[in-house]
Order: structure tokens, then C-alpha cells, then sequence
């Protein structure tokens, strides 16, 4: 069984990774991306993950394992494998402010397209990623909400360990959550 985390970027992918290695799950990165000021405790990406479409010979490696797998490349998961998903779940209005501070600190040009249109793409690639995980035999699906996870996780993660059947160290899952790294509160901006 492969543990896939996933969502939108932005969407608390990273700090999912973080919960799960920290309840005691071993987890599949490279630490090619190293953290920054976006992400300071890191990504948790494994770089062959980017080649999905073209190359899966490397989910081998996964097994047993939990990897991050953004929600655009869900589709291309081989049907061969089992998987687990933790699937995060964001207010879309955050991980667009998230992503346009992200590109502004490294110097990026930011998106021409205008941020409703972004919007209700990133609402549109939502819905046919969460049809393709329910339709499918092959996923088992454990939503997590970012929002709620960063305000009092313990019930979200005891949920996702439950469901997914992780075994997860429960309180040593928590240690990771730091609320001061939640910046970009639509709420707050």
C-alpha cells in the first residue's frame, strides 16, 4: 500500500508529510527542495513524483511508504498499486494568496490570469480529481481540512489514522502543527 498525500499546492500538502512522518510513518523525499521562508520546516517532495505522466517505475519505492503527489497528477497513478490518500483540502482563496506570496519572495512575475479564472480552475481540476478518487477501486480517501488541522488537529488526524489504518503515534502526529506558520488566514488579509 502506498500512502499518497495530495491536494492542491499550497494546500497543506507539506505539512501533512510533516504529521505523518512525526506519527511515525516512514515517508519518501529527496530533500532536493530545500525549506524556505514559503516552507520552513520543507516540502517533502521527491523530484521523480514531477515526472508522473511519463515514468511511474519509481512508485516501487513508495510502497509502504507516504509520498506527496499534487492533485493534478492523481490521474496518473498507475492502477497496479493500492493507495491510501490523504487528500487537503484549503479555502481556494488561500492557496491562491499563498501561492502569489510564494512567487513574490522568489522574485517571480506573478500570473497574468486573472484570480477568479484561477479560482474556478482550481475548482474544476478539485472536481475531477475527487470523481476519479471515488470512482476507482484502487483509492481509499481521508480527507483532511488545512484549516481545521492547523486549529485543533487531534481529531482530524485520529480520523485519518482510523479510516487509512496508519497506526499513527497520535500525539507525536501533533508536534509538527505550528500555528504561527498559518499566513495566509483569508480571514486575516
Amino acid at each position: 500500500m502506498i500512502t499518497v498525500v495530495s491536494g492542491l499546492p499550497r494546500s497543506g500538502t507539506s505539512l501533512m508529510m510533516q504529521i505523518l512522518e512525526a506519527g511515525g510513518m516512514e515517508i519518501l523525499t529527496d530533500n532536493i527542495r530545500k525549506p524556505d521562508e514559503s516552507n520552513p520546516k520543507g516540502y517533502y517532495e521527491y523530484e521523480k513524483v514531477k515526472s508522473l505522466m511519463k515514468d511511474n517505475s519509481w512508485l516501487n519505492e513508495a510502497e509502504g511508504k507516504a509520498v506527496k503527489v499534487i492533485a493534478q497528477l492523481i490521474p496518473y497513478l498507475p492502477p497496479n498499486h493500492k493507495y491510501n490518500v490523504v487528500f487537503m483540502e484549503r479555502k481556494i482563496e488561500e492557496i491562491i494568496h499563498s501561492q502569489n506570496k510564494m512567487i513574490d519572495k522568489l522574485g517571480g512575475k506573478k500570473a497574468t490570469i486573472n484570480q477568479e479564472v484561477l479560482k474556478n480552475t482550481f475548482i474544476s481540476q478539485l472536481g475531477k480529481v475527487k470523481t476519479i478518487l471515488s470512482d476507482n477501486h484502487n483509492f481509499k480517501v481521508a480527507f483532511a481540512n488545512y484549516n481545521l488541522l492547523v486549529e485543533s488537529g487531534s481529531e482530524q488526524i485520529a480520523g485519518i489514522s482510523k479510516k487509512l489504518e496508519l497506526n499513527l503515534n497520535l500525539q507525536s502526529a501533533l508536534d509538527p502543527i505550528d500555528k504561527t506558520l498559518y499566513r495566509s488566514n483569508v480571514d486575516g488579509i
